[in-house]
């Protein structure tokens, strides 16, 4: 009867460990998919302070006892368009390959 009670056991611990490594996975799945309440409205509140004329979209934060820097001036020349401005990435550079190769040798 010992051996019994061991064997009991040990699949009530193992499924025990088990229910905690999906509980585990679930919450990471949803740690690296959690909603983006937050992001959407500081896009549309960085949407807002470009629409308004004059206004900087850049924030400004005081040094601990020292006056707040005055705002910028806005700037004389109109902006570039969104779709004119070049990526600050290479999108191309982050694609996956279809299939294995060794590197370019002239680093192209």
């Amino acid at each position: 009867m010992g051996k019994v009670k061991v064997s009991e056991w040990f699949w009530r611990f193992l499924a025990a460990v088990m229910l905690f490594a999906v509980g585990w996975i679930l919450w990471i799945f949803y740690q690296i998919n959690a909603p983006s309440i937050v992001t959407n409205a500081a896009f549309e509140a960085a949407a807002q302070a470009k629409a308004k004329a004059g206004q900087s979209t850049q924030g400004v934060i005081a040094p601990a006892g020292g006056p707040a820097p005055a705002p910028a001036a806005p700037a004389t020349q109109p902006a570039e368009p969104a779709a004119l401005r070049e990526a600050p990435i290479n999108a191309d550079k982050l694609k996956f390959s279809d299939s294995l190769s060794s590197p370019d040798p002239a680093g192209k």
